[in-house]
C-alpha cells in the first residue's frame, strides 16, 4: 500500500486550515491534539497526572501509539468528542500492548482485573470502548497497536489467509485477553513498530504488523491468560495500602495491621499488593523511603534529619539501608548532589 492510498494521516491533514493544530478537551486534565501531519497526541495534566500518548494511523485499520504516563488512571476518549482518533469508529478491533515500564490493569469481563507487568505483551479485543485505563504503580510506558477487523480486507494482509476474518480468528483464540511473557519475536515486532512511529515509512510498519499477526496466529493464545488476576475488591485493598504508606512514609506500616482492617490475612494482602505493584508491602515501603531520602539529601537536608523524616530513629541503620539502596553512604550522596555530579 502506498502512502497516498488512503493513509488516514494524510486524509486528516487535508482538512486542516493554515496548518493549525486541532484540539479537543476529553476530560478535566485530558486533551486530544492533532497536528497538520496527522499525528495524534493525548496529553494529560493535573488533576489526572502528566505525560502523553502519541500515535498515528498507518492505514484505515491500523493505529500505533507510544504511551508515557505518570498517573494512576486516565479516562478514555469518549465517542462524542469533536476530534476523533481514526480507524475505530465501528467494528471490532484487537489491541496489542507491549508494556515497557510500570503495570497496567486489563478489564476481564466477569473475571476481575488482570495486571500486565513490564515485558508482557497483552492481546485483547472489544466492540466497546473501556471507560478508563488504570496504572496501579502510578507510572506506565509502552507501545500499543490497534488493529480494526477491516484490516483483513486490505491487500497488504492477504498473506494472513482467506476465509474467516483473521482478526476474528485471533480474537477467538485470545478470548477477552491473553498475555505473553518474554516473547522475543513478538516483542521485537512491537519494538520496531515503536521505532517506526516517526519514520514516515508506512510500508515497513505494515510489514511488522503483518509479521506480528502471523506470529499471533501461530501462538496458542488459549493458555496465555493474565498472570495476575485481581478482583476489584482485592485491587482496592492493595491501592488503599499503597495510599496509606504514601501519606506517611515515616510511619510504621505493618501488613498484619492493614490486613486486619480489610478482614484478610497479611499473606493475602501481600499477595494482592505484589500482583498490583510488583513487590511486598515491606519492600515497597523501604524503596519509597530511600527514594524520598535521596531527594531530601539532594536538596540539602542533614543526614540525621533525613533519617527521621523517612522513619529511621537510628541514623546508623538509615545509613546502612541507604548505602544498600544507592551504593554510597548518605553523606557522600549529599556531597555529590551538591556538586551537581549526581542527579536524583
Amino acid at each position: 500500500m502506498s502512502k497516498g492510498d488512503g493513509a488516514v494521516g494524510r486524509a486528516c491533514s487535508d482538512r486542516k486550515t493554515d496548518g493549525q493544530l486541532l484540539k479537543a478537551r476529553v476530560a478535566p486534565g485530558v486533551e486530544l491534539v492533532e497536528d497538520p501531519e496527522g499525528l495524534f497526541e493525548l496529553q494529560i495534566s493535573k488533576p489526572v497526572g502528566s505525560g502523553s500518548m502519541r500515535g498515528r494511523a498507518l492505514s484505515r485499520g491500523l493505529f500505533i501509539a507510544l504511551v508515557d504516563f505518570t498517573c494512576t488512571r486516565c479516562p478514555n476518549i469518549p465517542s462524542d468528542t469533536p476530534l476523533q482518533l481514526p480507524s475505530f469508529s465501528s467494528g471490532m478491533w484487537l489491541t496489542v500492548n507491549l508494556c515497557w515500564e510500570g503495570r497496567c490493569e486489563v478489564d476481564i469481563p466477569d473475571g476481575g482485573l488482570g495486571v500486565v507487568a513490564a515485558g508482557d505483551l497483552c492481546v485483547s479485543y472489544s466492540r466497546k470502548r473501556p471507560a478508563e485505563f488504570r496504572y496501579p504503580s502510578g507510572r506506565y510506558r509502552g507501545v500499543e497497536l490497534f488493529v480494526n477487523d477491516r484490516v483483513a480486507e486490505e491487500p497488504a494482509f492477504s498473506l494472513l489467509g482467506t476465509g474467516d476474518n483473521v482478526i476474528w480468528r485471533i480474537a477467538r483464540k485470545a478470548g477477552p485477553a491473553a498475555v505473553l511473557t518474554g516473547d522475543a519475536e513478538l516483542n521485537g515486532r512491537m519494538e520496531r513498530l515503536a521505532a517506526l512511529l516517526d519514520a514516515n515509512d508506512d510500508a515497513m510498519a505494515e510489514y511488522e504488523v503483518l509479521g506480528l499477526l502471523l506470529g499471533l496466529q501461530r501462538r496458542d493464545l488459549s493458555t496465555t491468560k493474565p498472570r495476575f488476576l485481581l478482583t476489584r475488591a482485592q485491587m482496592g485493598m492493595a491501592a488503599a495500602a499503597r495510599d496509606e504508606m504514601e501519606r506517611a512514609l515515616s510511619a510504621r506500616h505493618d501488613a498484619r495491621t492493614m490486613a486486619a482492617a480489610f478482614g484478610v490475612s497479611a499473606t493475602s494482602l501481600n499477595e494482592y499488593f505484589t500482583r498490583a505493584y510488583g513487590s511486598t508491602i515491606a519492600t515497597y515501603l523501604r524503596r519509597r523511603r530511600m527514594e524520598e531520602a535521596a531527594t531530601q539529601l539532594a536538596q540539602g537536608a542533614k543526614v540525621t534529619e533525613t533519617a527521621t523524616y523517612v522513619g529511621y530513629a537510628n541514623p546508623s541503620k538509615f545509613a546502612a539501608a541507604f548505602k544498600k539502596a544507592y551504593g554510597v553512604p548518605p553523606r557522600e550522596w549529599k556531597h555529590a548532589s551538591g556538586m551537581g555530579l549526581r542527579s536524583v
